[in-house]
């Protein structure tokens, strides 16, 4: 125990480091185990959107022509914070599943989308990596030439 009070004493800023990352990861996991929002594996996702909700995929147009969920709507993160969701009016009250790369984006779209009114709104765990991996299928879109 003296050892570790005489670390902490001499390098009092790494201990405060260390604290500080301490409290962040615990309020991470608070935020996470007592939130609204529920992360649904790929299966129970397909689930909930074939009893009539959709998916709603929040990464850029440009990775959503190189491969998304069949029949997910685009609608990217800033539009969402934005409050730009008139294609998502009709479900309002039907299952929401949040789609980015990892999972990450998602939730803050999710968090946006239930303080915008949608009752049920979750998040794909894992993101499109975890669809992929639990090998169901991903559609791509041709893009279009730019013209110079």
């Amino acid at each position: 125990m003296d050892q570790f009070l005489a670390f902490v004493t001499e390098h009092y800023i790494l201990s405060a480091l260390w604290v500080v990352v301490f409290v962040l990861l615990v309020m991470d996991i608070a935020k996470k185990r007592f939130s609204s929002i529920q992360p649904l594996k790929p299966q129970e996702a397909v689930i909930k959107v074939n009893r009539g909700g959709i998916f709603v995929d929040t990464r850029g147009a440009e990775d959503f022509a190189k491969g998304h969920i069949q029949g997910s709507k685009n609608i990217d993160l800033a539009k969402i914070r934005a409050g730009e969701v008139k294609a998502l009016e009709k479900f309002k009250d039907a299952p929401i599943v949040t789609v980015c790369n990892y999972g990450n984006t998602a939730r803050a779209a999710a968090t946006a989308l239930e303080k915008a009114g949608f009752s049920q709104v979750y998040v794909l765990q894992g993101g499109l990596q975890a669809w992929q991996n639990a090998s169901l299928p991903v559609a791509k879109t041709q893009q279009q030439k730019k013209k110079k």
